[in-house]
Parts: C-alpha cells; structure tokens; sequence
C-alpha cells in the first residue's frame, strides 16, 4: 500500500495531479484545497490513501496526515463514498467539518456537493463518534500550525500596542487578538469568542491564550 508521494508535478488536471517519482508518474485525485498550492514543475510531498478495486488501483493525495485521517472516517460511513469524501474535505477543512459535527449543522454540511439533508443528518451521527476515536496529535498540529501566527502577534507591533514594548496589551487588546488568530485557523469567529471566553484569565497574554485555547478545544473533542 501507497502511504506518501514526493515527486514532481508535471501537469495537473482538473483534481488529479500526475507525479513523476524515478522517472514514473503517478495519478493523484487532490482536493481542491490542494490546487493554489501545487504548481507545475515543483516539488510535492502528499499522503496518500490506496484504494484498490477490481479494475484499478486509485490514489488520493492529501497535504496534511489529519485531512487523511479525516476522509478515511467518512469513507466508513454508509453512502459516502471516494468522490463526496473528496468533495467534503475539498468544501470544509478540519476545524470547520468538526466544528459542525459537534454543534449539528446541518445546514453547513449540506452546502457540500452531492450531500442532501437527509446524507448531512446521518453523516453528522455517525461522524460524532468517529472524530472523538482519530488518533490525531490534534493539539500539537494546530500549535504546530499557529506558531507562526503567535509568533507574529506576540513580537510584531499591533495598532492596540503602545511605542514602549513594557507596557503590556489591555485585557480586551489579549482578546481580541488570540479570537483573530483562531479565525486564521479556520474556527468560525462565534465560537472562538466562545473558546477564548472560555480560558481567558486576568494577566495571560496572547500567546497564553491562544495555547490555552487550542488545549480546550483538543480536550472538548475528545470528552464530546
């Protein structure tokens, strides 16, 4: 079984990707969220699912372990199949799929191509469960992700920052700014209002925050 790929992309069409590894190219369906970052001529790194069917073997690429992760649940649910899997993780990345689940928006799943109301209800029943059983290093792949982030809000000058680096941020300057980095992780701006709410403590910074943000989310996932 195929588990990863690093090659070069020598051409893409429409959502499948040809990669050339020792002089052979391989055929890789992507999700769309994969496209901007995959160029002609460049070197890719992918994780691959292998699927294999009686007139061909299929592989499907992923830039991330936890996007994997994520289409082989959905794969394990009844009626979903290779191609809405696909389409799922295409639409909703991962914090906004599993933000969904927990809170049952229907209506958010539903915007999926190929997913009716009545796919969307079962899926988030089914899902529910399975998402709190992934082995994902939840945690350390969303600070992994967000180091960038905090690094830049807790070094870089902000318009609520004074010219003197002494001075600390308000409370509300703290805030707001660890709510602005969730939503640069992709969680929907009401509920990380609700997760920073959540920690928040008199004299945490934003860096302090957002790691303690990230620890509540990772630990109300897998008590939900």
């Amino acid at each position: 079984m195929f588990g990863s790929i690093r090659g070069t992309v020598l051409r893409i069409d429409g959502f499948t990707a040809l990669i050339e590894v020792g002089g052979i190219g391989y055929e890789v369906e992507i999700p769309s969220t994969a496209l901007n970052k995959l160029q002609r001529g460049s070197s890719a790194f992918l994780y691959l699912h292998h699927a294999v069917r009686e007139d061909a073997h299929l592989l499907y690429g992923f830039l991330s372990y936890e996007e994997r992760l994520l289409f082989r649940e959905l794969l394990k649910i009844s009626g979903i199949g290779a191609k809405i899997a696909l389409a799922l993780v295409s639409t909703l990345n991962f914090a906004d799929l599993t933000q969904a689940v927990e809170t049952e928006d229907v209506r958010l799943i539903s915007t999926v191509p190929g997913i009716g109301r009545k796919t969307a209800e079962r899926l988030i029943v089914e899902l529910k469960d399975r998402l709190k059983r992934l082995p994902l290093p939840m945690l350390d792949a969303v600070q992994a992700s967000a180091s960038a982030e905090i690094s830049a809000l807790t070094t870089a000058p902000t318009p609520t920052q004074t010219a003197d680096a002494s001075v600390p941020l308000s409370a509300r300057a703290v805030r707001e700014e660890a709510i602005s980095a969730l939503i640069g992780l992709g969680y929907k701006e009401t509920a990380a209002v609700g997760y920073v709410k959540a920690v928040y403590q008199r004299g945490m910074d934003t860096k302090a925050v957002i790691v303690a943000a990230l620890a509540h989310i990772a630990q109300h996932n897998r008590r939900a």
